[in-house]
């Protein structure tokens, strides 16, 4: 049996994280540093993006850990594979991959225009796909397990009012999880989820001074939003060699229990 310290110990892992820009995924690559991994942190648009993550870079490289940038175009699968690849090829390898993405859009059903419900499903979903298929392509390619974690919302089991564009997609990432984490296992690769619950990051999504706002904040048990440095901890658990090993095509809230309000 290995020491328990091994459950949270990436040492010399290679490690991808799609979406290094956003709270959550910057949340995980320095989590994943901290557990001894390199990292190589991936943004999807070439603008001030590239700056949130190179802050997440500098914080890596002080835990005296390699951090590598990349610009990665999640909206066509190609993209993803081409970009996926030379991350491998510069690392010598790939071990975890982490994905965080995340466009909100909140609007009645017959305010959402259909390039809207398009995006949001590309951003949300779409690549959420095309990054599990690249991750096991790699995987499979130099013969080693592989762990995939990706970041979803709750929303995406327990809707709300103007939120069908973007709960559908969410949706559709837990099935993913479930059904090629199905298909994954038989390759000794692992696919969970971690599904969020409203963060004190999401000032974009909730109006404390609306009663819905309020009531969603008064849902979870713990009574407060949840912290971007709160993701880390369970994904670096579900990225480790013993730690998660027999776990699978799950779907791990963190959401202060807000899922559990009746």
């Amino acid at each position: 049996m290995p020491p328990q310290t091994d459950y949270f110990d990436l040492t010399g892992k290679k490690t991808m994280v799609v979406g290094a820009e956003t709270p959550a995924g910057g949340a995980i690559a320095r989590a994943y540093a901290q557990a001894g991994a390199d990292v190589a942190l991936c943004v999807l648009t070439a603008d001030e993006a590239v700056m949130r993550a190179r802050v997440v870079k500098r914080d890596i490289e002080a835990m005296g850990r390699k951090a590598s940038e990349y610009v990665m175009d999640v909206m066509l699968g190609k993209n993803v594979q081409v970009t996926t690849r030379q991350v491998a090829k510069e690392m010598g390898g790939l071990d975890i991959v982490a994905s965080a993405p995340d466009l909100f859009v909140a609007k009645p059903i017959e305010k959402t225009t259909d390039m809207e419900l398009a995006r949001v499903m590309q951003v949300n979903f779409s690549s959420q796909f095309f990054i599990v298929r690249t991750a096991a392509e790699e995987f499979r390619r130099d013969h080693r397990p592989g762990r995939i974690t990706l970041v979803t919302s709750v929303l995406g089991e327990r809707s709300m009012i103007d939120t069908a564009a973007y709960a559908s997609a969410h949706g559709a990432v837990y099935n993913l999880v479930r059904a090629a984490g199905h298909e994954l296992a038989r390759e000794n690769i692992t696919l969970n989820a971690i599904s969020l619950g409203w963060m004190d990051y999401m000032d974009d999504r909730i109006d404390t001074s609306d009663e819905d706002g309020q009531r969603a904040l008064r849902f979870p048990m713990l009574r407060r939003a949840g912290r971007a440095e709160e993701i880390g901890p369970t994904a670096v658990w579900l990225a480790s060699e013993f730690g998660s090993a027999f776990i699978t095509g799950q779907i791990i809230p963190i959401d202060g229990g807000l899922l559990q309000h009746q």
